[in-house]
Formats: C-alpha cells, sequence, structure tokens
C-alpha cells in the first residue's frame, strides 16, 4: 500500500526576447527564490505528445469517476477489507521540475472502520458481526530520478498494525472479541516515467506489490488480513496544469489500478471459531482502482517561516471488484466510493544550492458516498466503513 501524488509543471510566460523563446518566472511547484530562465518552445511533435499522454490521463480519471457513481461492472468489492489503496492517490509528492536525485520519506497512514452499510444506506451494527477494524500504517521509503525520465522507488511497511473486533459465537454464542495482528506489510517497488514532457507534468507509473506481509495472524479472516497473500500488479498515471497564467491555480487529475494475479491459500485464521480448523481456504482480493481530481493553491510564499505552504482539495473515487475464494464473502464484497479530501503541503528549504528541501503533507478523506455490495450471508450482511481516513507525509530530498 502506498500513496502516489503529483508532479509538477514547468510554465513559461511571455517574453519580449528572440522569436521561438519564452521567459518563465516560477514554475509549478517552484520553492526557491525566483530565477528568469529561458526556454524554447517545444517542437510540435513533443507538444502533440504532451497534448495527448495529458488528454489521456484526465479521460481515463473522468471516466472513473462516472464508473464509480453508475457502476462499472454487476460485482463490486469488500469494504470490510481496507481498501488502502485509495492512500495511493492524491497528494503532492511525485518528483517535480526543480527536484533531481534523491527522496527519502515517512508516512503515516490511519482509518477506523465502525460503519455498517448495506448498499448506500448506514445500517444497525447488530447485521454484521464485524463490529470494528482499526488500522495504522508506518511507512518509510525512498525514490531516486536516474535522469528526466526514469525513476524508481521503493516503499517499505515497517508496521502494520490492524486490531477486529468481531463476534466468535460458534462456541461462544454473542460473544465478542478482539484480534491484534502487527506485522511487516507488503513491501512495494514502482517505476515512474515522466519522459512524456521536460517539466515532468504527465508521467506512468507502474510495479508490483509482493505478499511480504503475515496473512494469518490468528482470529483475523483472510479478507481482514493485513496481508492478502497475493503479488499484485500496479498501473497508473498522472498529470498537473495550470487554471490561472500566473501559476496560482493549478489541477491534478491520476488514477491507479491494482491487479492481483499471483494468489496463496492457508489455514483458516478463525477456524477455532467457526469450526474450519485445519481447513486450507483460498482468497483471491477483487481488483480496485483508485482516481483522484484535484485543485492546488500553489501562489503562498514565505508564511511563518516557511518557504510555501500548499493547500489543496480533491475529490477521490475508488472501485473495486467481488474477492473470490472460500476465504472471502463474495456476497459482501465491493464497494463504490467518493470522498473529499482537503490537504495541505508545508515546505521549507534547507539547502538552496544543493536542492535539500523538507516538506510535510496532511490530509483527511471524507467519504460522501458509499454504495456496499451486500447481502445476508450466513446471518450477516454489509461492510465496515471508516468515516474517514487520515494521511500523513514528510520528506527529505536531497
Amino acid at each position: 500500500m502506498r500513496e502516489l501524488a503529483l508532479p509538477s509543471l514547468f510554465i513559461a510566460g511571455p517574453h519580449s526576447a528572440s522569436p521561438g523563446q519564452l521567459e518563465t518566472s516560477r514554475s509549478n511547484g517552484d520553492i526557491m527564490s525566483t530565477i528568469t530562465q529561458i526556454s524554447t518552445l517545444p517542437a510540435l511533435g513533443t507538444l502533440s505528445r504532451r497534448i495527448a499522454a495529458a488528454f489521456a490521463v484526465c479521460v481515463l480519471t473522468a471516466i472513473l469517476s462516472v464508473g464509480s457513481l453508475v457502476g462499472l461492472t454487476t460485482t463490486v468489492a469488500r469494504a470490510c477489507a481496507c481498501g488502502c489503496s485509495v492512500f495511493d492517490v492524491g497528494g503532492l509528492d511525485l518528483p517535480q521540475e526543480q527536484e533531481h536525485g534523491g527522496r527519502v520519506f515517512f508516512e503515516y497512514w490511519s482509518q477506523d472502520q465502525t460503519q455498517n452499510y448495506v448498499g448506500s444506506s448506514k445500517t444497525p451494527a447488530a447485521l454484521n458481526t464485524d463490529k470494528e477494524i482499526k488500522t495504522q500504517w508506518y511507512n518509510v521509503g525512498a525514490s531516486y530520478n536516474f535522469n528526466r525520465d526514469w525513476g524508481i522507488m521503493v516503499r517499505v511497511p515497517v508496521s502494520s498494525n490492524r486490531s477486529l473486533t468481531t463476534e466468535t459465537d460458534f462456541m461462544f454464542p454473542g460473544q465478542i472479541q478482539t484480534f491484534n495482528s502487527r506485522t511487516f506489510g507488503d513491501l512495494e517497488i514502482m517505476g515512474v516515467y515522466t519522459g512524456f514532457a521536460p517539466d515532468l507534468s504527465t508521467g506512468l507509473i507502474f510495479g508490483l506489490k509482493l505478499p511480504t506481509a503475515t496473512f494469518t495472524a490468528v482470529g483475523i479472516d483472510r479478507d481482514n488480513q493485513i496481508g492478502t497473500g497475493s503479488t499484485d500488479l500496479i498501473l497508473g498515471a498522472f498529470h498537473r496544469g495550470l487554471l490561472s497564467g500566473d501559476n496560482a491555480w493549478q489541477y491534478f487529475s491520476q488514477f491507479v489500478w491494482r491487479q492481483p494475479f499471483l494468489y496463496q491459500s492457508a489455514a483458516d485464521p478463525q477456524g477455532f471459531f467457526d469450526g474450519n480448523l485445519g481447513v486450507v481456504q483460498t482468497y483471491h482480493p477483487g481488483m480496485q482502482i483508485d482516481g483522484a481530481i484535484g485543485i492546488i493553491y500553489n501562489n503562498w510564499y514565505h508564511v511563518l517561516g516557511l518557504d510555501k505552504i500548499t493547500p489543496l482539495a480533491q475529490v477521490i473515487v475508488s472501485h473495486r471488484e467481488s474477492d473470490n475464494g472460500s476465504g472471502s464473502d463474495p456476497l459482501n464484497s465491493g464497494f463504490d466510493r467518493v470522498m473529499l479530501s482537503p490537504g495541505i503541503e508545508f515546505t521549507k528549504v534547507l539547502d538552496e544550492a544543493n536542492n535539500r528541501v523538507f516538506k510535510l503533507y496532511v490530509d483527511v478523506e471524507v467519504p460522501v458516498y458509499y454504495r456496499a455490495n451486500s447481502a445476508n450471508n450466513a446471518g450477516t450482511e454489509g461492510q465496515l466503513v471508516a468515516p474517514y481516513l487520515f494521511k500523513l507525509v514528510t520528506s527529505y530530498n536531497f
């Protein structure tokens, strides 16, 4: 699980010098001193590729946004499982035009799933045998740009903590217990391509999520384990552009697709309570797509001793298909979700000459629409939903 966000866009202004040249004042995301630069106009072919790439990303994100409301398929995916790949989208921390070399970061993600949903309505907690799923992720990672076209990122979830409060009524009717799992999370290795334009405003991401987290914690069913036991293909794209000619207002668009394709079976971790002790289960998590569209205010410099403060507002949408396998609950798995998310980033330049920059980013993601696939399954019905999600990212560029 990981968070990816948006690159910056290099902006050119009018210039009275020789034809075919433009003078730039401040590029999108620029947090250094204002420096006048000369930039030649891109060739027609390059400009066409940039426009085509930006258009494709925006169209795909728009399709995702509409699709999450009307339903892309007749099945959708499990909300009791965390759906935490939503942290992959939104925010401000992909490579920016003025950044080169490396970046190290720390991430904290949190959600507390307490509200039971059937369809698009909140329903009584008594309908669902699961009562609460509380999770915190602590990730460290690093990225490195080999050049202006290619980069790599590794995310290491050094600690992932989950508690599941649920009924264990096979042997103890009506009894509610809490089970805990603390484990190394699922490792991610990602590549980034930003060669569509010299300003890094449009790019692709691609990589794998590896099954390094446990998926056998005692008392927690397979679809609520921290680890999925699957290897996932991750593909995505992003774009960022201008809403005003002075660089103050910008927009961004991004989507990330996760497709599990290798799976691992395991003995039922709740076997002691549900009568399946020693029974080996299969679990195939559903595909998930997350997208974000937002606006950024990029002209708030030298405030409160900081070099830059960047607020943003974004809409985040998710669609996940149903889980399958004997360890899944396909009748109560699947969701379409729309969230509103305000965020803010604080930037402090530590060494301008060598691009040493510290950043702190925070956002809160609040669901405003949720449609949970749900049906009665052995007396239980519904999916647990978090009333909000929280994300914090600190990073150091060097």
